[in-house]
């Protein structure tokens, strides 16, 4: 279904009003998500002044949305949509959204896809695993991206090189096809040694999403973000390769904190690219040898019935529920690198003394450490 030619008016209205607050800088999905929750659609939101806003986030974020500072970007966001009927804008409160994504902590509210929309709702199945693998890890990623494409489970992945690239491609030359998550905007290749994978994706009936505005580079930050649509998309997820510390375990952590199922292969004691798969191993991750080990369990499980229906809007206000551990928001927003207090106020828009708070409460729950100098980082949990 294409939605580049199936806008009405008001949809066209209610996407332009969702591209403007998803693209105005400093408001991240945990303050969408709480004005959304407070004023109930996107079109009462925009209805507002500043000074009501202002009762809600702090004032710079009011007049930043107020006075609409994203309007080019979502004016071009708007033109990309219209080039081309591959081209689709997906919002939370959109029923063509995936209602397992939107059961997330901190879901994307806003999406844009090129290629086979139908790739949303049919079972998938990630595989990640390290840039640099070694050559049995790039075969291993590729077999089972083949295998769980031939027994009709869509292959999700991060478009890096190494076991992503392997496992797309593996997808790609099975009879079904593959999803790309990327972490730079829909519009941007990376890496450039990627060129042909994203043209042959797109030419195999796959699909590409980005949380991202058009034109945003290969910025750090945005890679950690990436992975939760991963593993959210997904039934589970198989680490091919990962160091102890690797970006995979945070994919793999993500998952376990969703309630995906998490498997890993071994390997040598002596490859520092099978470590972190032992870590995931002696942690409860499931030991896979073949294709028989991924579908059996999923099979045993009785997990491939998700249905993609219109997402509650209730259901993703959870986010803000700090009775909810798995849930909690700032969690969420620390990423496995040092993050200081100040930065997490910044980027979720709280009083000092309420994330100190809740710093305190995951410290003592083993969810973070204290790194010194007023920094804290997540840990995976063992």
């Amino acid at each position: 279904m294409s939605l580049s030619n199936t806008l009405t008016k008001h949809e066209l209205k209610s996407l332009n009003l969702w591209l403007l607050l998803t693209q105005t800088p400093k408001v991240g999905p945990v303050t969408q998500l709480k004005l959304l929750s407070h004023f109930g659609s996107i079109e009462n939101l925009y209805e507002q002044s500043q000074n009501t806003l202002s009762n809600i986030v702090n004032p710079t974020l009011a007049k930043l949305i107020v006075s609409q500072v994203s309007k080019p970007q979502a004016d071009k966001a708007l033109e990309w949509l219209a080039l081309s009927s591959n081209h689709h804008i997906i919002t939370i409160e959109n029923k063509l959204y995936p209602k397992e994504l939107a059961q997330i902590s901190s879901p994307p509210t806003l999406l844009f896809l090129k290629g086979n929309l139908e790739l949303l709702y049919k079972n998938k199945f990630a595989i990640v695993g390290t840039r640099y693998p070694t050559e049995q890890g790039i075969k291993n990623a590729y077999r089972f991206g083949k295998e769980l494409s031939n027994n009709k489970l869509t292959v999700v992945s991060g478009m890096a090189e190494g076991i992503d690239k392997a496992a797309h491609l593996g997808a790609i030359d099975g009879e079904g096809s593959t999803i790309g998550i990327i972490g730079t905007g829909i519009d941007q290749i990376y890496p450039q040694s990627n060129h042909e994978l994203y043209q042959n994706l797109i030419n195999k009936n796959g699909l590409l999403i980005s949380e991202f505005p058009l034109n945003t580079p290969p910025l750090a930050g945005n890679f950690p973000r990436r992975n939760r649509i991963i593993a959210g998309l997904s039934l589970g997820l198989l680490v091919v390769e990962s160091a102890i510390d690797g970006g995979s375990m945070i994919s793999a952590n993500l998952a376990l904190e969703m309630g995906r199922e998490v498997m890993a292969i071994p390997g040598s004691i002596y490859n520092p690219a099978a470590r972190g798969c032992h870590k995931l191993i002696k942690s409860g991750a499931k030991l896979v040898e073949n294709i028989n080990d991924i579908l059996e369990d999923i099979q045993a499980n009785n997990i491939l019935t998700m249905v993609n229906n219109s997402p509650d809007i209730s259901l993703v206000n959870k986010v803000n529920n700090p009775d909810n551990q798995m849930n909690d928001p700032v969690l969420a927003n620390m990423g496995y690198e040092p993050i200081s207090i100040d930065k997490i106020c910044s980027i979720m828009d709280l009083d000092f003394s309420q994330a100190c708070a809740n710093i305190l409460e995951l410290e003592l729950s083993g969810k973070i450490i204290n790194c010194g100098g007023g920094k804290y980082q997540r840990i995976f949990n063992n």
